[in-house]
């Protein structure tokens, strides 16, 4: 009888740590800057050791042109995993838990031995994330769907986002891109500006 019961309880010991890892499995986010029982995202602490995707540029325009001259005001680099460049290189389409980071720059411009107008970044604005989602996870988010989850995140702030609905706070900026996107483009990765990015192309 002691023997039995000592088996139990070795029993019960032994699954304690399988059991432990079961509910770690089971709380583990998809991707590094998603909170698994909300959906809430922030801006990965990480990003900058992540390799650079590319950079754009918003030139003066307008009244900025005809004040400050030629020049830049704004930079965008992105950022992503480095697996995420992997598997798009291989699969011709972004994985599941990919994520995208825009850092918004500000920028200044000014005449240097090279030219006469040299760009370059200052501070941080903010943050635009991107986290890919091929499973149609947190349907009732008014930040996911249209497969990503999509947030605006201030420079002081870059775990709360400031976006409220993706349908009208991002997607506007987003719809040119797909009629850019290589035709045989999965839906879902039409939102993206790919062909910014020569590092996807290569093999």
């Amino acid at each position: 009888m002691k023997k039995y019961g000592m088996s139990i309880v070795m029993l019960g010991l032994a699954a304690i740590p399988l059991t432990g890892a079961m509910m770690s499995e089971g709380e583990k986010s998809f991707a590094p800057n998603v909170e698994p029982a909300t959906g809430a995202i922030w801006v990965p602490e990480d990003y900058t050791e992540w390799p650079t995707l590319g950079t754009w540029t918003h030139a003066h325009t307008d009244e900025k042109l005809g004040e400050m001259g030629p020049g830049v005001h704004e930079y965008h680099v992105v950022y992503t995993q480095p697996e995420t460049i992997a598997y798009y290189q291989k699969h011709r389409r972004f994985p599941d838990g990919a994520v995208l980071v825009k850092e918004l720059l500000d920028a200044k411009t000014m005449a240097m031995t090279t030219g006469p107008a040299v760009g370059h970044a200052t501070t941080i604005k903010g943050w635009f994330v991107l986290v890919r989602d091929t499973k149609g996870r947190f349907k009732e988010s008014s930040l996911w769907g249209d497969g990503w989850a999509w947030s605006l995140f201030n420079a002081d702030d870059p775990r709360h986002t400031v976006s409220k609905n993706y349908k009208t706070d991002c997607i506007p900026c987003h719809t040119p891109a797909r009629e850019l996107a290589p035709r045989n483009a999965v839906d879902a990765d039409k939102w993206i500006y790919s062909f910014g990015y020569p590092v996807l192309q290569k093999r």
